[in-house]
């Protein structure tokens, strides 16, 4: 692991007591496996990695005082919930290597995980609750986002304390979710719970948790705003970018039923979100739903 990431490394407690290996299993076998929607997940990615770049970049920016500008490699910043290492694989992209930070990206999934390990990414197997590998007061950032409402809520306090933990004094703590009530949260309880290969019964946040969260484990100068974090496509045709938006949701939430229904999936979409076509300065077509997203973020005090 020092091989891949050196800085990275510099965090990772290498005498560490592991959790039981049981419990690991256990908590690994969730929706995001083989047998779960995992694979559908990863070929969603395959169909566009930048898909959901502007919501990942916004969410980066608020991991330093300065934004986005601030962002080096030397930040080190541990995504809890990194699957299989995306809000990583697209900074790397979108900033390049001179810029992209250190990332860990940490996840209970061993599917996930073991994707990060094959793409060469630097990647650890834990739980966001006890994420026993990291050191304490040894990274600049936590990152939580892109499933946190997958967390229990009895378990939410822990994992806000856990990321409170493995910062270092100053470091910037960003939670991410959708609100109970938004679009986006009756598109899970009413089309992915209904047309998945799995249900997905979980409860999502309220500003009010949010802030409840964060108080509970200390944080300064926390702020909870609501973002824009849309899935964008391009395409030489209406037609073209259409039919990528609707095979990414299908495959992004496994909505096997509807897999070979274009037409309804695109009808949904445009019921929940509402699908925008414009076109670019260089011509192309461009299909755009707009996702509201929750975000609290906060300072681990100093002193």
């Amino acid at each position: 692991m020092e091989r891949i990431d050196p800085v990275a490394f510099k965090a990772i407690n290498t005498s560490a007591v592991t959790e039981s290996l049981d419990h690991l299993t256990r908590s690994s076998r969730n929706e995001f496996t083989s047998e779960g929607r995992g694979a559908d997940y990863l070929d969603s990615i395959q169909l566009s990695l930048l898909a959901r770049s502007e919501g990942v970049m916004d969410l980066l920016g608020k991991m330093h005082p300065n934004g986005r500008n601030g962002l080096c490699p030397s930040l080190i910043i541990c995504d809890l919930l990194a699957g299989d290492g995306y809000v990583n694989k697209v900074a790397r992209r979108i900033l390049g290597a001179a810029r992209c930070p250190a990332f860990i990206n940490s996840d209970i999934s061993q599917f996930m995980v073991d994707r990060c390990i094959r793409d060469g990414l630097f990647a650890i197997w834990q739980s966001a609750t006890n994420p026993f590998w990291i050191r304490d007061g040894s990274v600049d950032g936590v990152l939580m986002a892109y499933g946190t409402h997958h967390i229990p809520r009895a378990q939410r306090p822990a994992a806000v304390q856990a990321a409170a933990r493995v910062l270092r004094p100053g470091g910037i703590f960003v939670l991410h979710d959708f609100e109970v009530g938004s679009p986006t949260a009756r598109w899970f309880a009413d089309v992915v719970s209904t047309h998945s290969v799995t249900p997905h019964d979980y409860p999502h946040f309220t500003a009010g948790e949010v802030l409840d969260l964060f108080a509970a484990a200390q944080f300064d100068e926390v702020t909870v705003q609501r973002i824009t974090d849309p899935f964008v496509f391009q395409g030489r045709d209406e037609e073209s970018v259409l039919q990528l938006l609707a095979d990414y949701v299908v495959k992004m939430y496994g909505l096997v039923k509807l897999r070979a229904h274009t037409q309804r999936v695109l009808a949904l979409l445009d019921e929940y979100f509402g699908i925008e076509i414009t076109r670019t300065s260089h011509g192309e077509f461009e299909a755009r739903i707009a996702r509201n997203a929750l975000v609290g973020s906060g300072r681990r005090c100093i002193g």
